[in-house]
């Protein structure tokens, strides 16, 4: 009984910490990625993405460079079309400090955090085939940030089959 608990404790606590990632990746394994050679930009969905036009430009040019890295090329009659978009929040951090029983006073830290999501298009066939979000916490340097999580999420994009 003490064996079935312990496995069973293991199985949950395994399954808790692959759930908390801050980074997932989904795509079809049933497809041949070598298939693809081209892309480009999902024009609605930028028009939709609620960033400052210098981080949305930003966002689009590391994207492109690591696809071209990868050796894709943009195109008007891509074989895949890249939709981008964010889920940001204001995020307010208090730290107390404390001087006295009669005064206190606190820090207040303002930041923007939430998730960048990146969905690959097959526009043959009109279905997503890859898809990747990573958590972000925009404290500091925005475009580090932004270009960490876009290297993250593409670094094994396109995946071997």
């Amino acid at each position: 009984m003490k064996v079935k608990f312990g496995i069973l404790s293991l199985f949950v606590f395994v399954l808790f910490l692959t759930g908390c990632s801050s980074t997932k990746i989904a795509y079809d394994h049933s497809i041949d990625f070598k298939q693809y050679k081209t892309y480009a930009f999902y024009k609605k969905g930028l028009e939709k993405l609620r960033v400052p036009p210098k981080k949305k430009k930003f966002i689009v040019h590391t994207i492109s460079e690591v696809l071209l890295n990868k050796g894709f090329s943009r195109s008007s009659h891509p074989d895949l079309v890249i939709n981008v978009f964010t889920n940001l929040h204001d995020r307010v951090d208090v730290y107390p400090r404390y001087y006295s029983p009669y005064y206190t006073q606190a820090d207040v830290i303002k930041s923007k955090e939430g998730t960048l999501f990146i969905d690959i298009i097959d526009m043959k066939h009109k279905k997503v085939v890859w898809s990747g979000s990573q958590y972000l916490n925009l404290s500091g340097n925005d475009y580090r940030q932004f270009k960490n999580a876009i290297r993250t999420l593409l670094k094994n994009f396109p995946p071997e089959k």
